[in-house]
């Protein structure tokens, strides 16, 4: 039975973060509200209980729940709490905040009700207080700094290096180090420049060095099929091409390697998803099913398709949304997002065309939140083969690093194989 449908919204985060802080325990020094932000009173004892005792589990809350139902709730009540079944630790603060802001709001209903029934200049002053106060209560950020220069110091001697996700690409990661979880980047270009084939380039490389990932490609611009050949096109080097009609263009020893990649791709940690509508919140619900002991990396081809999840009449609006609420997602679910997106044709007007940050679509709300903003450029793009293009079908991708919130800015050159979408680093 669906958790979601069986309370209202407000039961159901209450609910969600008791859960949470019961199955997950090693998290409870992330709970960060407080037993009145609850509107049940019930979970709000509970909720004192887990802050108080650290080793307060579901077994003592059912015995308590006999001692004191009036208190807890009784036994069907905590039951409901502890037969939920969050998938992971990494929405705890997300259903933290959702619980904060319904106590805001009725906080805030009640002080508008209560000013309306007597309207006064004290009660006015009380109400524009009360409103001032709410706005300031927000979740404890961060560890402090104790523990912040504390985990540095342990760092420096320890063998492992801080956790990056290598591209594969030797260049770029030369340039960038690496992508890290938390952070929100984009790869842009012009229609049919690259970025597709770089965004899978790179997904297939990630894997390859990384044991423990997932990996979640969301495809809004083609179907599951259409990127599935192109992956297979990449691992066998065999001509994008044949696999249209693969019948009257394939050799048998095309067919044997795609037999083979088939094989191997099936057990591959990449999962593609082709939905025509993608929201922040499907986002979100994606990033929560990812395995805690998995590095999770999610790729979205491309981020002016996707929708917001409230209303707006323009595009603009929709984007400047979706861009905020993906950067929140990749901080608080600790996940690396890689957006790809489209740009404007001003640099088809210029001499050099090579693209800079303002011809992001839409809104400079990308380029604020982004922390890498990568662009693909081929002179071949717009010279043909007077741009560079070999016989072999192979080209120059630049990769030009335009923002690097941590670290450099350049351009790192790969060779792009168009006939089999291999990008390969020099």
């Amino acid at each position: 039975m669906n958790d979601i449908s069986r309370f209202t919204e407000v039961e159901y985060f209450e609910k969600t973060v008791l859960a949470t802080a019961f199955k997950y325990q090693q998290i409870r020094s992330q709970f960060k509200l407080e037993p009145e932000h609850f509107e049940d009173d019930r979970h709000g004892a509970i909720a004192s209980r887990l802050l108080s005792d650290s080793s307060f589990d579901y077994k003592q809350l059912i015995s308590e729940s006999v001692k004191s139902p009036a208190t807890y709730g009784d036994y069907e009540f905590v039951k409901q709490i502890g037969f939920m079944n969050p998938p992971s630790e990494k929405s705890f603060t997300f259903d933290q905040t959702q619980v904060l802001e319904q106590y805001k709001q009725r906080e805030l209903a009640k002080t508008i009700d209560d000013y309306t029934r007597v309207q006064s200049a004290e009660n006015r002053i009380r109400l524009r207080n009360r409103i001032d106060q709410l706005e300031k209560i927000e979740l404890s950020q961060g560890i402090g700094k104790l523990d912040t220069l504390s985990h540095i110091f342990k760092s420096l001697y320890e063998e492992k290096d801080t956790a990056v996700i290598k591209t594969g690409l030797n260049p770029l990661d030369h340039l960038i180090t690496g992508m890290e979880q938390g952070q929100f980047n984009l790869i842009a270009a012009r229609p049919s420049m690259g970025k597709t084939a770089l965004a899978l380039q790179v997904a297939r490389n990630m894997e390859e060095e990384n044991k423990n990932i997932e990996i979640l490609f969301f495809s809004l611009e083609t179907t599951e099929m259409n990127v599935t050949q192109r992956i297979l096109s990449n691992m066998t080097n065999v001509n994008l091409m044949k696999f249209k009609q693969p019948k009257e263009m394939m050799t048998m020893e095309d067919i044997d390697k795609v037999l083979s990649a088939i094989e191997l791709y099936n057990e591959s940690s990449i999962k593609i998803y082709d939905d025509a509508r993608l929201t922040p919140n499907a986002v979100r619900a994606a990033a929560s099913n990812v395995p805690v002991d998995k590095t999770g990396v999610i790729f979205i081809d491309y981020i002016q398709l996707m929708d917001a999840d409230t209303r707006h009449r323009e595009k603009r609006h929709i984007l400047e949304e979706v861009s905020r609420e993906l950067k929140v997602i990749a901080k608080e679910m600790n996940v690396t997002i890689i957006a790809l997106s489209q740009l404007s044709r001003a640099s088809d007007g210029r001499q050099d065309k090579r693209p800079v940050l303002s011809d992001l679509r839409e809104t400079g709300q990308l380029e604020q939140d982004a922390n890498i903003v990568a662009f693909c450029y081929r002179d071949d793009y717009y010279f043909g083969n007077g741009g560079g293009q070999r016989e072999n079908g192979a080209v120059d991708l630049e990769i030009i690093i335009a923002k690097n919130k941590d670290g450099p800015t350049g351009t790192a050159v790969a060779t792009f194989y168009k006939e089999t979408q291999r990008i390969i680093g020099r």
